[in-house]
């Protein structure tokens, strides 16, 4: 008479264990996984930051200078003609057309430039102000991609007039100078980008391929870390400075309250360990945040003189 085998299954206690194998193993992989998808997310930084690097020195060919890092220079008659005066649109709105995006720069009106000095600034530019640009994002960011509307509130020249005006992850490299020397700032950068100078490959002795262009911004919808793309004011908004060590919190810890914000210019990013920056020979560079500080400052300045080894070496 033939018997009947009772079906085999799983008890509680070997059910458990297999569930706590699969949460161990998750456990594990997890940190594998978002390993890559930062890998992935610096690299399209990475590319970003490439692409304006090679947008500065295609603008160079054509004009025979790199786009000053502010067009205008803050109604000072004595250094630059009426209309530059009021404007202060940034560098990266005069390199749009080498980004494959001439529709986006046709549309400013450069009569008054996208940020004068007058009630109507904005106004006439509301809609290529808060246009987005993939290629000033860092996708490893979380900035808001508008700018606060109270940033500046308390003064009708810097605010965005109830408008939304877009953020970016990326400022130009205004050199080393200390975050409480405005006026070297706006005149007299040891940097590539500061007020309407434009400067020459042959100005920047150091050798384009040990100068930072441009790096990384982080928080960049806050009032004290402000970095609004078409836009270029000193510390803030696409002008940012070596001074402080790389990745110092915004506000911390030598700051300017010109703003009245503790605005510090810092260059700081999500990518853990460091930032990326692009050079002016084209190539990035991932710098460490344990860079020594003096080197680090070396990079930033054009004609500093300073001895500089293999950039390899102060990346991770």
């Amino acid at each position: 008479m033939p018997t009947s085998n009772p079906k085999s299954a799983f008890t509680l206690i070997e059910l458990l264990v297999v569930i706590a194998i699969i949460g161990i193993l998750i456990a594990l992989l997890l940190p594998a996984v978002q390993a890559a998808r930062e890998a992935a997310r610096r690299a399209q930084c990475t590319n970003n930051l490439k692409q304006i690097a090679l947008a500065m020195a295609n603008y160079e060919v054509s004009f025979k200078c790199f786009p000053p890092g502010r067009v205008g220079c803050d109604n000072n008659a004595k250094r630059c003609p009426a209309l530059a005066q009021r404007v202060g649109t940034s560098a990266l709105v005069m390199i749009l057309p080498y980004l494959e995006m001439q529709p986006l720069y046709d549309s400013f009106d450069f009569r008054d430039g996208p940020w004068g000095y007058n009630a109507t600034w904005v106004h006439v530019n509301a809609q290529a102000i808060e246009q987005t640009v993939s290629t000033y994002l860092c996708p490893s960011d979380n900035s808001e991609p508008f700018a606060n509307p109270l940033t500046f509130e308390q003064s009708s020249s810097y605010n965005t007039q109830g408008h939304r005006a877009a953020t970016g992850n990326y400022a130009l490299v205004n050199g080393s100078t200390s975050v409480t020397a405005m006026d070297a700032a706006k005149w007299d950068a040891n940097g590539v980008f500061y007020y309407l100078r434009a400067h020459r490959i042959r100005h920047i002795a150091d050798g384009l391929s040990k100068t930072m262009f441009v790096g990384e911004a982080v928080e960049t919808h806050a009032p004290t870390s402000s970095n609004i793309w078409s836009r270029a004011i000193r510390w803030m908004d696409c002008q940012r400075s070596t001074h402080n060590p790389l990745n110092t919190p915004p506000g911390e810890p030598e700051f300017n309250t010109t703003y009245g914000f503790n605005v510090n210019a810092a260059f700081g990013s999500r990518h853990p360990m460091g930032a990326n920056f692009g050079f002016g020979d084209g190539h990035v560079t991932f710098i460490s945040d344990n860079i020594d500080l003096a080197t680090y400052r070396a990079l930033s300045t054009r004609a500093g003189g300073e001895t500089i080894g293999n950039l390899e070496e102060v990346s991770p």
